[in-house]
């Protein structure tokens, strides 16, 4: 509560919460995201450049300490650096290791659980320090199930579409669209966006934007870069 009274409130609450939550549990990077399975899971709020491109590659390469919390519903650590690489090599490699450093860090993913029900994953790096003491995980579960009870009584995150659910509703439609031009099923849609995205080295949600904008049609030269 004092984190977040020290931020603006100018800034969206759950902004402001994720900001908090890498204060109070001295991490470097953390982010929230809403869902309550893989396919739902949207990215609602990130404390910088690094974390949000974290999220967004474990959506485009399908693995990561996120999607195995909503697969689990329990809490995801890597006990160090050199644990991540091992644990997660398709994530490690889409992001590259050398200029984020992942050989330092320490994740912790935990499911938002308030009143028992999972409403979705709290995400911390923190470096390595060998002085410092083992973060208590306890405290750390205590604090992403208080994040989810904010944010589930939060009006204007849950219900606002322009905040929670825009990116969603973007991939959704041109998840639709896809099906039409190339006569494919969802799923198959949804991992021809994903392919797309991980080729060109952008976001999942900006190659739906470009489908949507029509700058991008599969099925005239797959558009920029080819597939």
């Amino acid at each position: 509560v004092h984190s977040l009274a020290r931020l603006d409130a100018v800034e969206p609450l759950p902004h402001r919460l994720c900001r908090a939550v890498v204060d109070v549990s001295s991490a470097r990077h953390g982010a929230i995201s809403l869902g309550v399975t893989a396919a739902e899971r949207t990215l609602l709020c990130a404390s910088s450049e690094y974390a949000a491109r974290f999220e967004d590659t474990q959506e485009l390469v399908r693995e990561g300490p996120g999607l195995e919390v909503l697969g689990s519903g329990r809490a995801v650590v890597s006990a160090d650096g050199g644990e991540t690489l091992r644990r997660w090599p398709g994530l490690v490699g889409a992001l590259g290791t050398g200029s984020v450093g992942m050989e330092s860090v320490v994740v912790h993913a935990l499911p938002m659980r308030p009143a028992s029900s999972l409403v979705g994953v709290m995400t911390v790096h923190h470096l390595e320090s060998p002085s410092a003491p083992p973060f208590d995980l306890s405290d750390l579960q205590f604090l992403a199930d208080a994040v989810g009870a904010a944010l589930v009584g939060d009006q204007t995150a849950h219900h606002d579409p322009s905040r929670m659910w825009s990116e969603r509703d973007r991939i959704s439609q041109a998840t639709g669209m896809v099906v039409v031009q190339l006569a494919l099923g969802p799923d198959d849609a949804l991992a021809v966006l994903r392919a797309h995205a991980f080729a060109q080295a952008v976001s999942l949600a900006e190659i739906s934007r470009r489908v949507i904008a029509r700058e991008l049609d599969f099925r005239t030269g797959l558009g920029e870069g080819g597939a």
